[in-house]
């Protein structure tokens, strides 16, 4: 071994287990068999990769949220057209209740 390879802690390849052994590419943990509910994606290498349900749901529900516009250009629309046309009424206890409600939930 090299200095290199010393100081990176690189271990030599292991023998006896070739290309197309059970243990060649395994990844540790629990095997797609013991896991129900969880999805199983395959490499070309033959690692898997299993996700729970529930995170296939998070990531389904990220990719949801990605295509949400941030802001609603409806709600805008209506909201200076009201201003325009002056029938845009401010309240402030309205915006105080919230404001309180938002601090609430800071604590």
């Amino acid at each position: 071994m090299t200095q290199l390879e010393t100081i990176m802690n690189v271990k030599p390849p292991r023998t006896g287990i070739s290309q197309g052994s059970p243990q060649a590419g395994q990844v540790s943990g629990s095997s797609t068999s013991e896991s129900k509910g969880k999805q199983s994606v395959s490499a070309a290498s033959g690692d898997t990769v299993s996700l729970t349900q529930t995170a296939a749901e998070l990531l389904k529900l990220e990719e949801n949220l990605a295509n949400i516009p941030d802001i609603d250009n409806g709600l805008v629309s209506s909201i200076q057209a009201s201003i325009a046309q002056g029938t845009y009424q401010v309240e402030p206890e309205k915006i105080a209740e919230r404001l309180m409600a938002i601090e609430k939930d800071l604590r």
